[in-house]
């Protein structure tokens, strides 16, 4: 087994306070910023081409997701805020966590995927390949969801750490070895 990749970071927070979308639409600066409050609620701003994405709503919560760190999670996050110091917004009661965390690793051959869920329940996984070509698994001793595919590769999201998602994998993996 290798390590699991962490393939996508998300957090948030909240400024603690409500703010004028508009105005940072027009004070903000970035390569990508949209606000179109007739069709979504939020600002969408990405300070750099390749950058995470940061969702910003008037109620002072916001979301960054598309880091492939959770150092870049943070590294944003702390750009995000010191931007928000220079407009003069300051946080009242500043909050930020990780939220999200997918991971994706490949298992050492090509599955069946009508034995697997079988053989890991049908209370814990679904797998309906007219719908989507994965299986989905929920173990109740893990919390994520992983996808896993006949090629080999498995997702796993909703680990908030990564020691998680590879004590996660391990167990997957395991169970897995088991079958053949």
């Amino acid at each position: 087994m290798t390590d699991p990749e962490l393939v996508n970071a998300v957090g948030g927070g909240s400024l603690g306070r409500e703010l004028d979308l508009q105005f940072l639409y027009e004070a903000l600066d970035g390569e990508e910023i949209r606000y179109d409050p007739e069709h979504w609620p939020g600002l969408y701003l990405r300070f750099t081409e390749d950058s995470p994405a940061i969702l910003i709503f008037r109620t002072g919560k916001y979301n960054i997701a598309g880091a492939d760190s959770i150092h870049q999670l943070n590294q944003v996050n702390d750009d995000f805020l010191a931007r928000m110091q220079e407009l003069g917004i300051k946080e009242k009661k500043s909050s930020f966590e990780v939220r999200n965390l997918v991971f994706l690793d490949q298992y050492n051959r090509e599955l069946n995927l009508d034995q697997i869920v079988v053989a890991l329940g049908f209370e814990e996984s679904e797998y309906e390949p007219e719908q989507f070509p994965g299986l989905m698994y929920r173990p109740t001793d893990a919390t994520g969801t992983f996808l896993i595919f006949r090629n080999g590769k498995v997702l796993f999201t909703g680990s908030s750490s990564p020691d998680d998602a590879e004590t996660a994998f391990a167990s997957l993996f395991a169970q897995l070895d088991g079958l053949f």
